[in-house]
């Protein structure tokens, strides 16, 4: 039996649960859905037993901040979705290899960087896997990892993040 663990797009996009899988999510994933259908299939999978919220422990989750922010995710990233990679993380050195369902780009992209499987539902998936460079397009300094605020403290710039060579 497989474990897989549900982003919001799987609620959204009315995700299958098959009796051959144990699914988690984290309990930040319902504030994130906002459609009617999306909250009831949220609410029925927990009700059913065959959801389980599960909040990672502290320690995958302070894993993944230092790893997000290492690969240059941790601005496209939400708490749900840092929350998600870390019990992802949990499960996976539980002797796991859990699945994750998102059509989240950046989820996708650090999944792979983990060592996650994921797998999308309405989009195609991720086709390379990236570390993003982080910088200021007004005065082109580079940045070893984001800034709290995502602004350069040299000229007040909105910092973007391109692809590392």
């Amino acid at each position: 039996m497989g474990r897989v663990i549900l982003d919001t797009s799987a609620f959204i996009q009315g995700y299958n649960l098959s009796p051959d899988e144990e699914y988690y999510t984290v309990p930040e994933v319902l504030g994130e859905i906002r459609e009617e259908l999306g909250r009831m299939r949220y609410e029925g999978a927990r009700a059913s037993g065959r959801l389980r919220e599960t909040q990672p422990e502290e320690k995958w989750i302070r894993e993944i901040e230092a790893k997000t922010t290492t690969a240059g995710e941790a601005h496209k990233l939400s708490i749900t979705d840092k929350r998600l990679l870390a019990l992802g993380l949990q499960l996976k050195t539980a002797n796991d290899a859990p699945t994750i369902v998102s059509d989240d780009y950046s989820v996708q992209n650090m999944a792979s960087h983990l060592g996650l499987h994921f797998t999308a539902q309405a989009t195609r998936g991720i086709k390379k896997v990236y570390e993003w460079s982080i910088y200021c397009p007004g005065c082109r300094r580079r940045f070893d990892s984001p800034l709290e605020d995502n602004v350069c403290p040299i000229c007040g710039t909105e910092l973007k993040r391109k692809p590392k060579r």
